[in-house]
C-alpha cells in the first residue's frame, strides 16, 4: 500500500512540475515575442523621427532655392545681366506675337500659325 501511494504520488508532483515547466516556457517566449515587437517598433519609431527631420530639412533646401531662383529670375537682375553682356533688346511687335487659347473639349487642338 505504501508503494502505491509513493507511486501515485510522485506522478501527481510530475505532472504539476511539467505543467510548470510548460507554463514558465510559454511566458518566457510571450516576454521574448513581447520585447521582439517592442525593439522593432522601437527602430521603426528611430526611422520615423528621422525621415521626418529630413524631411523638414529638404523642406527648408526647397524653400531656399525657391528664393534664390525667383531672384534671379526678377527683372532687375535680368537687366543687370543684359547690361553686364551688353545685350540690346525691346519689346516685340504686335504682329510678332503669337496667341494660343486654350482649346475647348468639343474643339480640335490649335497650333501655332505664322
Amino acid at each position: 500500500m505504501a508503494n502505491r501511494n509513493r507511486r501515485n504520488h510522485s506522478k501527481g508532483g510530475t505532472t504539476a512540475m511539467v505543467r510548470g515547466v510548460v507554463l514558465g516556457i510559454l511566458a518566457l517566449m510571450l516576454v521574448l515575442l513581447y520585447l521582439g515587437i517592442y525593439s522593432n517598433c522601437d527602430d521603426l519609431g528611430k526611422q520615423i523621427k528621422q525621415a521626418e527631420a529630413d524631411k523638414a530639412e529638404l523642406l527648408k533646401q526647397i524653400a531656399i532655392e525657391e528664393q534664390n531662383w525667383a531672384q534671379a529670375r526678377s527683372i532687375r537682375n535680368m537687366e543687370a545681366l543684359m547690361a553686364q553682356y551688353r545685350i540690346e533688346m525691346d519689346w516685340p511687335q504686335e504682329k510678332d506675337i503669337i496667341r494660343l487659347h486654350a482649346a475647348r473639349p468639343d474643339q480640335p487642338v490649335e497650333y501655332a500659325r505664322r
